[in-house]
């Protein structure tokens, strides 16, 4: 084999990843830290995501923040791209809640989609009583 060979794959390499680039999908979290104990015991959490993946459908995507095992559904926030809410009841007598996003989607890829996932590292959110700073 010679050094052109070579020289020619190495090229045709680079010009494929260069065509394709890299793919990367982000949750943000936008929840504070902390919220103020409210009478209700809803709370508001939110999210966006962020995705130059080609291949997802968009229509197919589902969000979901996940709290003790449990995945409550997020609504997608009218008027914005790709932010999604959701109220939650949390329970009165716990001052702090550990929970995760996790959005499912479809995927395309011949000959069919498929469905993939995509969760953050955990957050906790700390409820205070309305007189603390």
């Amino acid at each position: 084999m010679s050094r052109a060979f070579f020289q020619q794959v190495a090229f045709i390499c680079l010009l494929f990843m260069m065509q394709t680039g890299c793919t990367t999908s982000t949750i943000v979290n936008l929840t504070p830290p902390s919220l103020p104990r409210n009478a209700e015991g809803l709370y508001r959490f939110e999210a966006s995501w962020e995705s130059n993946q080609r291949s997802i459908r968009d229509e197919s995507l589902e969000a979901f923040v996940v709290m003790d095992g449990v995945q409550y559904p997020m609504e997608p926030v009218p008027v914005t791209h790709h932010r999604w809410e959701a109220l939650i009841p949390l329970d009165q007598k716990r001052a702090l809640q550990h929970y995760h996003f996790k959005f499912v989607y479809q995927a395309n890829q011949f000959p069919q989609a498929r469905p993939d996932s995509l969760r953050t590292d955990p957050f906790s959110l700390e409820i205070i009583e309305p007189n603390q700073p």
